[in-house]
This record gives structure tokens, sequence and C-alpha cells, in this order.
């Protein structure tokens, strides 16, 4: 009987053996890979990301952050962002993941697994705009 395991239960599967054997972290992330396209779970491969970055910060406290810049970010305004996100979150350890996009104009937008900061420049016109 060959019966589908939960996004989620996965996502928790995967982050626990990226956690207690980070030298198989490949083959893990192959594992479950392979498993969604067994599953004919592909679709939902954007959601599994999330829920393996938001089960990393859950049980080890390594807060996984998108990062979407106009440009590229200083060290001295990434390590004031990461510190803000830890004493936020509580979280042991913040990683960055850089993104850049001219269309903002300025700011940037954080995105957590659970959570957005958006203090773009063209999020503000917008809000102005619309009042």
């Amino acid at each position: 009987m060959n019966s589908k395991v939960s996004r989620r239960v996965l996502a928790r599967t995967v982050a626990q053996k990226l956690l207690d054997e980070p030298t198989r972290a490949k083959h893990w992330i192959k594992v479950a890979a392979a498993y969604l396209m067994e599953q004919r779970m592909v679709d939902d491969i954007d959601l599994f990301i999330n829920d393996v970055a938001h089960e990393l910060y859950e049980q080890s406290g390594h807060l996984l952050v998108d990062v979407t810049s106009a440009r590229r970010l200083s060290d001295a305004v990434k390590g004031e962002l990461k510190a803000t996100l830890q004493a936020a979150t509580g979280a042991k350890r913040v990683e960055l993941s850089e993104h850049l996009d001219p269309s903002l104009l300025g700011g940037l937008i954080a995105q957590t697994p659970d959570a957005q900061l958006d203090a773009s420049v063209r999020t503000k016109l917008k809000q102005l705009a619309s009042l």
C-alpha cells in the first residue's frame, strides 16, 4: 500500500534530515524531489520550499530571508537587517538571499517563510497615490 505523505510532513522530515546530516543535504533534496515528482506534487514545489524553510526555523532557529532590493545592499545594511530580524523573531541565525529588482526604485522587501516586510519606495508611492 502506497500512501501519500502530506507536503508539510515531508518538509518537516526533510528539514530534520538536513539538520541531522548536513553533509548529505544533496541526497535528501534529491529524495524529496523524486518523491514530489512520483506523487505528482511538482506544482507545489514553491510551497514545499517555503515549508522546509519554516521547519528549519522552527527546529533550529535558522531563519532564511529572501531580500529583494533595487540595488545591492551594503554590508552595514545587511548587518542591520539581520540584527532587526533576529531581534523581531528570536532567530539564532539569519541568512539572507539577495535579489535585485530595479522596479522597486529604492528600499527593500524582506520575505521570511511566515511574513513579509515591504519597505520599498514603489509600495510607498502606490500607498500615497491611493490616498
